[in-house]
């Protein structure tokens, strides 16, 4: 029973700190895109919450359609 309460406990904690986290990202600003369509060749690098750094927000949300994965923006610039 102690057991249960205490991996009750740090799952709380652990789902608190990734929603924190989440809240800090910001929602690419992909508009009505539904298919894969070409990007503007400016270099205005973004990280993404997965790691990878894309050279453009367009560029993530053609990977975001892609793949079908809810990547964040995490920050402008590399990661």
């Amino acid at each position: 029973m102690r057991a249960a309460l205490v991996l009750l406990c740090l799952a709380i904690l652990y789902s608190a700190d990734a929603e924190d986290k989440s809240r800090l990202y910001r929602r690419p600003a992909c508009g009505d895109m539904s298919v894969t369509q070409a990007c503007p060749l400016n270099y205005s690098p973004v990280c993404g919450n997965n790691g990878h750094t894309y050279p453009n927000e367009c560029a993530l949300c053609v990977h975001r359609l892609d793949t079908n994965a809810d990547i964040l923006i995490v920050k402008d610039g590399r990661c």
